[in-house]
């Protein structure tokens, strides 16, 4: 089936604003965030606001757009108060708070074929999504599959399979148009649509690549996103703090212009550019 791609003027902005994202908000987020919003991926994790009957909620989540038979439409994945791991042994668990993927045994509901539902355990690729504190899990036969795909196509070992099953990165040489041999960083990532992610270069750049984070600051056209150490908070123009307007005006001295719209336009200019010479290296996704 083909993959639905979203454009900017598809968002469900009447959806995201009642949960405080307003459009200046979302419309202000880097180019790199909207490609993977835009190609079916998750947003990174964002304040929203929920409304109830004693006030106003605050908390963080991703989100990503569906396509259904009514439009389109907004998943939330928020930020739980604490990640369970108790189905997991003591070395699962420091494998997983590493960031690791590992496999195990989880519990799934199934349908039985006399169709009966019932409980069972499945082997599953888990991992902790660290930003919302939740542990995801796709079935083993699924990213095996994949990654059988990618072995035929790289020339995997069987010792190096193992060691990507094993939460593992291995890199190997692949040669390119000119007939050089150049380093490529295969690993499993189940925050991606497809699991499976390969990138050209070593595994320092796989890491970089794939786990690609929001910068301090983020200036778009009506306020600026702000990261302090992995918490996002949107400031508007008129609320710019001293450190904001520090580093609007070292960046307007950099890029040589007097107005901020224009620093803007090449500061966007150049997260583009930036995309397009990473799409060119980007990851091959099985």
């Amino acid at each position: 089936m083909e993959e639905k791609i979203f454009h900017r003027d598809e968002y469900p902005m009447d959806i995201l604003g009642e949960f405080g994202l307003t459009q200046e908000m979302i419309y202000d987020l880097p180019d790199f965030v909207h490609d993977t919003i835009e190609m079916g991926g998750k947003s990174p994790l964002l304040p929203i606001t929920i409304e109830q009957p004693f006030g106003v909620t605050h908390a963080y989540a991703r989100f990503s757009l569906v396509d259904t038979d009514e439009g389109v439409d907004v998943l939330f994945y928020p930020k739980l108060r604490e990640v369970n791991l108790d189905a997991f042994n003591e070395m699962q668990k420091r494998l997983l708070l590493d960031g690791k993927v590992i496999v195990a045994d989880v519990e799934e509901n199934v349908i039985t074929d006399e169709g009966v539902e019932d409980t069972q355990f499945i082997k599953a690729f888990v991992q902790v999504d660290k930003d919302t504190n939740s542990v995801i899990y796709s079935p083993t036969q699924v990213i095996g599959r994949n990654l059988n795909a990618i072995s035929n196509e790289y020339d995997i070992s069987g010792d190096e399979l193992r060691r990507i099953w094993d939460g593992d990165l291995i890199t190997v040489t692949e040669a390119n148009v000119q007939g050089i041999k150049e380093p490529v960083t295969i690993g499993v990532d189940l925050l991606t649509d497809k699991g499976v992610i390969v990138v050209p270069g070593t595994a320092d750049k796989w890491e970089k690549s794939v786990r690609r984070g929001m910068p301090p600051y983020s200036f778009g056209s009506d306020g600026c996103w702000v990261n302090r150490d992995g918490r996002l908070s949107y400031v508007p123009d008129a609320e710019f703090t001293p450190d904001i307007l520090q580093e609007l005006e070292r960046r307007t001295k950099q890029f040589g212009y007097a107005e901020r719209g224009e620093t803007i336009q090449e500061e966007r200019s150049l997260q583009r550019e930036q995309t397009m010479a990473e799409e060119e290296n980007r990851q091959l996704t099985r």
